[in-house]
């Protein structure tokens, strides 16, 4: 008889996992707590106009390998649009411009045929673009020296200046990390540099959804489990993970019920995690004490409704505005004609806002697309939303790699998976699809646990 395998979570990380599983055999009950499946990346109707609303902006890239192989396994990888090689545009609020365009060469100079004829910044700073190139391949040789390291303090030691740092670097740390460069840890950014904007011209290309976050994943996903014996359980909270010594028994449900495993792969937040963990195994386990440590970051996301069209870009980083991005989403998903003027804008690493009052918010996002986009000025605001995400993503910051938690956990047959775990990703929708793929991989071969000393090696690498 197959293994039973059970999931706790209905996200990214979790159907990843499942539909893997559920595609070599394996008996899978998906367990989500909520109504819906989608975890921390959803999206549902706006009740007035009937349009996709992601409850945070999820960009695609290129060499988001693990994230692709998902949606193909489900048949949704044609429902990312990816660019034909990197662009964006960018704006500020004296009426300025600038297009990062790179032509289809070899890495590294498909990023620096962009970056050289990048008009915000000077000559001198372009030039001194160069530097990081040279910065990647030392951070190969010498991985330990970016620990201690800011985003920040690693582009200032590698003669970034200010202008570049704000004018280029911080919103793609922002966007990538989800957390301010003078905050997040360095570590995770080179990843992203070196992964995906000097790996090559595929990798740095930009993917969107051309629908929402739930129509690209969720329903696919959940088909694709029951078509194959398998289960998805919404509306099913986990209560307890059920530990006998040194191995997995099963779960107990929040309504009282017992559901036996041969192999649970919990695939939601850590907070979540360490409350169905009994506190005799959280005090055991030095893994599981560190992931008390881990920090989060928040996001707002601001769905604005105007009566014609901002821009005509499908979306656009702002320069020297608390706003980082600008998505048009009429142009995303294709609305029709009279419907041109819905757009999303995003705060990320947004701790100093997340406690303002929607109003104060919406003005300040207001003022500011109406500096940088004069479209906007005459532009009526019809409706907005705005979604507050205090618990978006892990913060980065500096030491908190060494407290992410290998997949493997010290009880035999308990699996780690979300964006959140030791992926050398930082959490992003890629970082999770990869913690789901990795632990298929240990059912199918076999390898349920390491030794806890190994574990914490592991975790200090």
């Amino acid at each position: 008889m197959a293994e039973k395998v059970i999931i706790i979570g209905g996200g990214f990380a979790g159907l990843s996992a499942a539909t893997a599983l559920a595609e070599r055999g394996y008996r899978v009950i998906v367990l989500e707590g909520r109504q819906v499946l989608g975890g921390r990346a959803y999206s549902f109707a706006d009740p007035q106009s009937g349009d996709a609303v992601d409850n945070g902006q999820h960009l695609f890239m290129g060499c988001y390998f693990e994230t692709r192989a998902f949606l193909k396994r489900i048949g949704q990888e044609d429902a990312i649009h990816f660019q034909p090689s990197l662009s964006a545009d960018f704006a500020d609020t004296q009426g300025g411009t600038a297009r990062l365009r790179c032509w289809r060469l070899p890495a590294p100079w498909h990023l620096l045929s962009g970056l050289m004829r990048l008009s915000s910044l000077s000559w001198a700073d372009r030039f001194r673009l160069l530097y990081m190139s040279r910065a990647l391949r030392h951070a190969r040789t010498h991985p330990d020296e970016l620990g201690p390291l800011t985003v920040e303090q690693w582009l200032t030691r590698w003669n970034q200046s200010e202008r570049a740092r704000h004018h280029l670097w911080d919103l793609i740390a922002i966007a990538a990390l989800n957390e301010d460069p003078a905050i997040a840890s360095a570590a995770p950014f080179a990843a992203v540099l070196e992964r995906a904007f000097f790996a090559g011209t595929e990798n740095a290309r930009l993917g969107f959804a051309t629908a929402g976050l739930s129509d690209l994943y969720v329903r696919a996903a959940g088909a694709f489990i029951e078509e194959r014996g398998g289960e998805v359980r919404v509306k099913s909270p986990v209560e307890s993970i059920l530990l006998r010594n040194d191995r997995i028994e099963g779960v107990r449900l929040r309504e009282g019920s017992r559901l036996a495993a041969d192999w649970v792969i919990s695939a939601v937040p850590a907070p979540a995690l360490l409350k169905m963990l009994p506190e005799a195994a959280i005090a055991a386990e030095p893994v599981f004490q560190r992931m008390r440590r881990l920090r989060p970051a928040p996001i707002i996301s601001f769905h604005l409704w105007f009566d014609r069209a901002i821009t005509r870009r499908a979306f656009v980083g702002l320069l020297d505005t608390h706003v980082q991005w600008v998505f048009n989403k009429s142009a995303i998903l294709s609305l029709p004609k009279g419907k041109e003027g819905y757009v999303s804008a995003v705060i990320s690493g947004a701790h100093a806002f997340i406690d303002w009052p929607e109003s104060k918010l919406l003005g300040m996002v207001l003022e500011e697309l109406r500096r940088v986009f004069p479209k906007a000025r005459e532009a009526a605001l019809v409706r907005s939303r705005v979604i507050k995400e205090h618990q978006a993503t892990l913060s980065p910051a500096v030491g908190s790699e060494a407290l992410r938690p290998a997949h493997p956990s010290p009880y035999r047959g308990l699996l780690l998976a979300g964006d959140w775990t030791k992926t050398g990703l930082p959490a992003t929708i890629e970082s999770a699809c990869l913690s789901g793929h990795a632990c298929a991989r240990i059912v199918t071969q076999g390898k349920p646990s390491i030794d806890s000393q190994v574990l914490q090696e592991t975790a200090h690498a």
